[in-house]
């Protein structure tokens, strides 16, 4: 498992829906720098099961996760 520490994040999740399509889901995260501009893929994954999305808080002493 690798940290990485970003200025900007982003993750796409993509419902691929042709028939031909390697799994159902696609999950992209991408980081940026911003003083050079450069926009990076830093993960993809493939999976046929929904991706869950879970936000979490820690406020020193635990976790806990926010409802969305």
């Amino acid at each position: 498992m690798s940290i990485i520490k970003a200025d900007v994040c982003e993750i796409e999740i993509q419902e691929q829906t042709m028939d031909d399509a390697a799994c159902k889901y696609m999950v992209l995260v991408k980081i940026a720098d911003i003083q050079t501009g450069a926009i990076n893929i830093s993960r993809i994954i493939l999976t046929d099961q929904k991706p869950i999305v879970k936000k979490t808080i820690d406020d020193g002493n635990k976790v806990n996760e926010q409802n969305n």
